[in-house]
């Protein structure tokens, strides 16, 4: 899976929200709606997911895709978190 610069840029996207959050994965709700359901930047699941999963699957530092204080092992847990999300059915469609 190739990590190339659009997927670096929706990483980036994900990540600039939580650089200073102590907890990232308590704001993936608050980074969605900011980012990925964002009207303005009209980003599709499957290519966050393509991203995230290429990100991840890379040698690259995703802790360094931005300045913030976070090491590598919260950021890719972080990412991790956010594509789990984003394939579970929203809570109105949970059983």
């Amino acid at each position: 899976m190739e990590f190339d610069l659009h997927s670096a840029g929706i990483l980036r996207m994900l990540i600039y929200p939580i650089q200073f959050d102590p907890e990232p994965v308590k704001g993936i709700d608050r980074v969605l709606k900011m980012v990925v359901f964002a009207d303005h930047l009209r980003l599709q699941v499957p290519d966050v997911i393509a991203a995230i999963d290429a990100g991840l699957a890379s040698n690259a530092r995703l802790s360094e895709l931005i300045p913030q204080g976070h090491n590598e092992t919260v950021i890719c847990g972080f990412l991790s978190a956010v594509r789990v999300r984003l394939e579970s059915p929203p809570p109105a469609e949970r059983t």
